[in-house]
C-alpha cells in the first residue's frame, strides 16, 4: 500500500495521467480548438527532464494532436495540426531551456561552494603549519584537491636554478630536482597574474599540455617561488580557476613570509644570546669553548628526553646564557686563581639571580630561558641554590642543563685541574645520581656519551683531547 501511494504520488507519473486524461476528454467532449491546451499537461514533466526530455515529450504531444486531427476518422487537416502542435512545441522547449538554465546556475553553485570549502580548508592548513615544508605541502594538497589542474609543482629559485620543492601528479618525481629549463628567472615571480609558457621544456611528460605559473609573494612582493600548474591537452586555465589558484597563492606567499621573518628574528635572537654567552668567554679565559659545548650537548640530551623544538630552543637560550650572571661579578672573584673563601663564594653564587634579574628585563626570553638561568645549580636532594629546590621542583630544562654542565666541568681540562678520562666521569656521574643530578637523566645521557655517535659528538667538541677512549665505542 505505501509503495503504490508513493507511486501514485510521483509526479512524473501524475503530469502523464493527468495528460492522458485531457487527451482523452477532450477527444470525447470538447470542440478541436481545446487541443491546443494539451501541452500545459506535459510543462512539469519538461521542468523535471530538461532537455533531454523533449526527445519524447515532443512526440507525444504530436501524437496526441495528431490523434485529435485524425478523430473522427477522415477529418485531418495539416494546418490544424501546425497551429495546435507548433506553439506547444515552442512553450515546452522554451521551459526546458530554462530548466537547463536553472540546473547550470544550480552546478555553478555547487562548484563555487565546494572550491569555498576547500579554500577556506587549505586556508586552515595553511594556516596551522608548523614549518615552511609542512606550510607547502599543505598548500599544494589544498591546490590538488580543487582539481583545477591534476600536475602542480611549487618552484623555489636556489642560486638561480629553479628547484622543486613540493609536486603532485607527473611532476611528483622530479620533487626535490632541478627543472631542466634554464631560462626559467625569478623574475617570472614578480607578476600579478598568470604567467602562460612552456617552463616544463625538457620534460618528456608535458608534451601537449597546457601549462600556467602563478607567483607566490610575501609582502612587498617579495618573490618566494612559483606554483606550476599543468593538464593534458589544449585547455587554457579560465579567468575563475586563476582567479582561485591566486587566492590561494597570496594566502601561501603571506604566511610563508611571515614564517620566513620569524625564522630570520629567530636567527637574530640565537645570534645575539649566543655572542653575550660568549663575551663572558673573553673575561673568563678557563671557559672558552663551554657556551658551545654544553649547548650543543643539551640540546642532545633534550632530544633524547623528547621535547619539542620550541622546548629545544628555549634550552638552547638558557644555555648561552646561563652565566651571564658572572658579568656583574667582580675580577678578583671571578678570576682568582686560588679557592675561594666563604664570604667570595657566597657574592660568586648570586650570579645566577643576577643574571636571572639582568634577563627578565628583556622582553621576548621566555619563562623556560630564565630558568635555566635561574635553576641550573639546583640540586635534586635540595642542598642547591639560589632557592634550594628539591627532585621534580627543579625545571626539567634546568635539570637537563645541570648534566650537561656537570659534564663539561669534568670533560674540559681547567688551568686548576686536568680532564678527567671516560671512566671517571661516568663513575663521577654515577654518583651524582640522585644527590646532584636527576637520575633519570644521568642514565639517558650516559647513553649516549657511551654510544659510537655519542663518542663522535665528543671528539668533534673537542678535537684536542685524548684522554682515553670511551667505553663501549670501537
Amino acid at each position: 500500500m505505501t509503495r503504490l501511494r508513493r507511486t501514485f504520488y510521483d509526479p512524473k507519473l501524475l503530469s502523464l495521467l493527468t495528460f492522458l486524461v485531457w487527451v482523452g476528454f477532450s477527444l470525447l467532449f470538447l470542440p478541436d480548438d481545446y487541443q491546443a491546451f494539451a501541452f500545459l499537461f506535459l510543462i512539469p514533466l519538461t521542468w523535471q527532464a530538461g532537455l533531454r526530455g523533449l526527445g519524447w515529450v515532443v512526440p507525444l504531444l504530436l501524437g496526441s494532436n495528431l490523434l485529435q486531427c485524425l478523430y473522427p476518422w477522415g477529418g485531418f487537416s495539416w494546418d490544424n495540426l501546425l497551429v495546435t502542435t507548433l506553439p506547444g512545441v515552442m512553450a515546452l522547449g522554451f521551459v526546458a531551456m530554462l530548466r537547463e538554465r536553472d540546473w547550470r546556475r544550480k552546478r555553478e553553485l555547487e562548484e563555487s561552494l565546494r572550491y569555498m570549502q576547500l579554500l577556506e580548508e587549505g586556508s586552515l592548513a595553511i594556516s596551522n603549519a608548523a614549518d615552511p615544508l609542512e606550510l607547502t605541502e599543505s598548500a599544494m594538497t589544498a591546490l590538488h584537491n580543487l582539481k583545477i589542474a591534476p600536475h602542480l609543482a611549487f618552484v623555489r629559485f636556489r642560486e638561480g636554478r629553479p628547484v622543486v620543492v613540493s609536486a603532485r601528479g607527473g611532476l611528483e618525481r622530479y620533487r626535490g630536482r632541478h627543472l631542466p629549463q634554464q631560462k626559467l628567472s625569478s623574475l617570472a615571480s614578480l607578476t600579478d597574474s598568470f604567467t602562460v609558457g612552456n617552463y616544463l621544456e625538457g620534460i618528456p611528460e608535458s608534451v601537449g599540455w597546457s601549462t600556467a605559473a602563478v607567483p607566490v609573494s610575501a609582502r612587498q612582493k617579495r618573490p618566494l617561488g612559483v606554483v606550476i600548474l599543468a593538464r593534458e591537452g589544449h585547455r587554457p586555465f579560465e579567468a575563475k580557476e586563476k582567479a582561485i589558484v591566486n587566492s590561494l597563492a597570496r594566502i601561501m606567499g603571506a604566511q610563508l613570509g611571515q614564517m620566513e621573518a620569524l625564522r630570520q628574528l629567530e636567527d637574530a635572537y640565537d645570534g645575539t644570546l649566543r655572542a653575550l654567552g660568549l663575551a663572558l668567554e673573553f673575561r673568563d679565559h678557563e671557559t672558552q669553548g663551554h657556551t658551545r659545548r654544553v649547548a650543543a650537548w643539551a640540546d642532545q640530551l633534550a632530544q633524547d628526553v623528547g621535547l619539542d623544538a620550541s622546548m629545544r630552543k628555549f634550552l638552547r637560550w638558557g644555555a648561552y646564557l646561563h652565566d651571564i650572571g658572572k658579568l656583574s661579578i667582580s675580577d678578583h672573584i671571578l678570576r682568582k686563581p686560588g679557592k675561594l673563601t666563604e664570604e667570595e663564594w657566597e657574592v660568586m653564587k648570586t650570579h645566577v639571580t643576577k643574571g636571572w634579574e639582568m634577563l627578565s628585563r628583556v622582553p621576548f626570553l621566555p619563562q623556560e630561558t630564565l630558568e635555566v638561568v635561574r635553576h641550573h645549580h639546583e640540586n635534586w636532594d635540595g642542598t642547591g641554590y639560589p632557592d634550594g629546590l628539591k627532585g621534580q621542583d627543579i625545571p626539567l630544562l634546568a635539570r637537563i642543563f645541570a648534566v650537561v654542565d656537570t659534564f663539561d666541568a669534568l670533560y674540559s681540562p681547567r688551568p686548576y685541574k686536568r680532564a678527567w678520562t671516560p671512566a671517571e666521569i661516568i663513575e663521577e656521574l654515577q654518583r651524582l645520581k640522585g644527590k646532584k643530578l636527576d637520575p633519570r637523566l644521568v642514565d639517558i645521557f650516559i647513553r649516549r656519551i657511551t654510544s659510537p655517535v655519542g663518542k663522535g659528538a665528543m671528539e668533534a667538541a673537542n678535537p684536542s683531547r685524548s684522554q682515553g677512549a670511551w667505553p663501549g665505542s670501537p
